[in-house]
């Protein structure tokens, strides 16, 4: 049975969620050791969230673990979507203007999500997961998590936070079966950017308007990424609930292959979406707190446990999905003692 610490927070002044902070660390601080490069994987939030994870509370972790490790930065990917978090440059941009500025930023799949590495799992959906390139150099991972609502997978925390968010571009619609990219003929300009970024060649003009030749498409994702008028269309629907679940957890199974890891979630302004939404959220629960755990699968079991499964239930969607397969992967149990601190 696997121990999950919990410290209560109900109220989030910058003092609070400072010393909160300082107390979680002391869960951990002997979990890591002078020789350790550490990846802190976190979500930086968009530009119009406001109840993204805490630049406050991150902090007064990061402050306490880099004096006891030798590397240590604060890490993601970019992601499918078209936005400022899709880009290198304008993701550790936004990062830092949301608060995240207090230590290096490493978007581990580079500028484009051209950056990638090919991790063995052979499971049932991967043989092969696709991981950003940069925390190969990092031996240790740090997964603070905020706990939230998701349209597919019920909820996002710790399983979520590690699987698709260190997936690469191409890893993403690997997860999401997202291969069937469709350019909105209203849309596109025929500027020919993607055509130029494109490293397959597999896109071409016709009649002033892209069109993807899906022989040649690699399934990179960097279309999404450079089109000015966002007219690259990404299928979200081409997957099930499960299946997406699924995929998420054997992109976490081989992020977190051959490395140390702890997991801290936050259960702190829980809304029913990711902070992936560019927009401000209404919280569903109440705040409860912090968890701590070595333990991925009782960390995310406690944390339903604590804020009511039946917050992230809707048709077709079972949130325990990702809990059980993780614990059938190896990952962890779901087995758990909570202990208060």
């Amino acid at each position: 049975m696997s121990k999950v610490y919990f410290l209560e927070v109900k109220n989030q002044t910058p003092e609070i969620l400072a010393k909160a902070g300082e107390k979680i660390f002391q869960v951990f601080s002997d979990f890591f050791n002078k020789n350790d490069e550490v990846a802190i994987k976190l979500h930086f939030g968009e530009r119009k969230s406001k109840t993204h994870l805490s630049p406050l509370l991150v902090k007064a972790i990061f402050e306490k673990l880099k004096e006891k490790v030798k590397k240590i930065v604060l890490t993601d990917c970019n992601v499918l979507y078209k936005g400022e978090r899709s880009i290198g440059s304008t993701h550790q941009r936004l990062a830092r203007e949301n608060g995240f500025n207090f230590a290096p930023i490493l978007i581990a799949d580079g500028e484009k999500g051209e950056d990638e590495m090919e991790i063995e799992i052979n499971q049932k959906h991967f043989k092969k997961v696709k991981i950003g390139k940069g925390v190969k150099d990092f031996n240790a991972i740090l997964a603070i998590s905020h706990l939230t609502g998701h349209g597919m997978t019920g909820f996002g925390g710790a399983l979520k936070n590690v699987g698709m968010g260190l997936g690469s571009k191409s890893g993403k619609l690997e997860m999401h079966q997202a291969f069937n990219l469709k350019i909105d003929q209203e849309k596109c300009l025929g500027c020919g950017i993607c055509r130029r970024e494109c490293p397959a060649e597999a896109i071409t003009l016709k009649n002033e308007k892209a069109e993807i030749d899906f022989q040649k498409c690699l399934g990179c994702g960097r279309c999404i990424a450079v089109c000015p008028q966002e007219a690259v269309e990404i299928p979200w629907g081409d997957t099930s609930s499960e299946n997406l679940q699924e995929r998420i957890v054997e992109y976490a199974l081989g992020a977190l292959k051959g490395k140390k890891a702890f997991f801290v979630n936050v259960l702190l302004d829980i809304t029913p979406n990711c902070d992936c939404i560019n927009s401000i959220q209404e919280p569903i629960a109440e705040d409860i707190g912090l968890l701590a755990s070595e333990d991925i699968v009782s960390l995310e079991k406690a944390s339903l446990d604590l804020v009511g499964k039946e917050k992230f239930e809707g048709p077709g969607i079972d949130p325990m999905v990702q809990i059980n397969y993780a614990q059938k992967l190896g990952l962890g149990k779901k087995d758990y003692q909570l202990i208060k601190i």
